[in-house]
């Protein structure tokens, strides 16, 4: 038996030409924000425009979910950055909080050719009637923090 699945491990890592991408790599789902589990909804997108050339390089999505009581955030690849390999982060807290240490609910931090995260507020924290605190990174030139988003 660890005789076929190292078999067919070989076999995957040959026919990628030796490399398996981490899963926030992949193509990123079809619905949007998807990624954050059901009962989640768009509550803002924030687009992040290079400070170089002034495209839109990143998306930071909030979404909230009412029974879960929490806010969930993507850093997404958009434009010219879509696709490419880039140190990338999504990092949220409620507003005035610590930010959360990398890699933990609150922040991802990877290269990531798709998105970052999803990463969420901290459980048990009742986001119905508090702000929250975003960060999104894409790379050199495409970064930005916002405060006291999506009061509820």
């Amino acid at each position: 038996m660890k005789a076929r699945i190292f078999s067919v491990l070989a076999a995957t890592v040959a026919a990628t030409g030796g490399l398996l991408a981490p899963a926030a790599s992949a193509a990123p789902a079809g619905v949007l924000g998807g990624e954050c589990g059901a009962g989640y909804s768009l509550v803002g997108l924030h687009k992040v425009g290079n400070q170089h050339t002034d495209q839109i390089d990143l998306h930071m999505e909030v979404y909230y979910s009412a029974s879960a009581k929490r806010n969930c955030l993507i850093s997404r690849h958009v434009g010219d950055a879509y696709g490419q390999v880039r140190e990338t982060h999504a990092r949220i807290r409620p507003s005035g909080a610590a930010w959360p240490a990398c890699n933990s609910t609150g922040c991802d931090y990877g290269n990531y050719a798709y998105y970052a995260g999803p990463v969420y507020t901290p459980a048990g924290v009742d986001m119905s009637h508090r702000c929250v605190d975003i960060a999104g990174y894409a790379g050199i030139q495409v970064d930005k923090i916002l405060y006291n988003q999506h009061c509820g």
